[in-house]
């Protein structure tokens, strides 16, 4: 049922969530025993869990107030934006560190899907249930944060313009 690597997959969505060690223990804990609990048999043991944290998460994120989620609104994209500049980027684990507990929860968690599980934008955008051209736009405004934040390191370690 549960092997090494799919636990090892299933928490570090949980730190790509968190950011916190010590919470992504519990959060993937806690969807483990609702996923027991419930008796239910699927196809994807692995997908299902991670809804099930995922909606674990946001719960936990709106009972404590730790974060505020806004509608976000489509914006037009630039028509020179291109994803291989995003993918340009790469970034030590000091700094790495640094920028997941700068971005957002919904940021952490796209990164962890385009990064550490490889996904397109159109199964991200699938996988999350949102349009593929907001998932663009995230990424988009993620770049510009990022870059605006850490301008001198990101440029430093990428080696690349931005």
């Amino acid at each position: 049922m549960y092997d090494k690597e799919m636990l090892q997959k299933l928490y570090r969505y949980c730190y790509a969530l968190t950011c916190n060690e010590q919470n992504a223990y519990d959060l993937l804990q806690n969807a483990l025993e609702k996923y027991l609990a419930s008796n239910i048999t699927v196809d994807h043991v692995s997908a299902y869990i991670k809804k099930i944290i995922h909606n674990q998460f946001i719960d936990d994120c709106r009972r404590q107030k730790i974060v505020q989620f806004d509608d976000i609104e489509e914006e037009n994209l630039p028509a020179d934006f291109d994803m291989r500049t995003l993918e340009s980027i790469v970034i030590n684990d000091d700094l790495a560190e640094k920028v997941l507990a700068f971005l957002a929860p919904g940021e952490r968690e796209l990164v962890y899907f385009w990064a550490i599980e490889g996904y397109s934008t159109s199964q991200i955008a699938e996988h999350m249930e949102i349009p593929r051209g907001t998932v663009l736009s995230k990424i988009y405004r993620m770049r510009e944060k990022l870059v605006k934040h850490f301008d001198g390191d990101v440029r430093s370690v990428a080696g690349a313009q931005l």
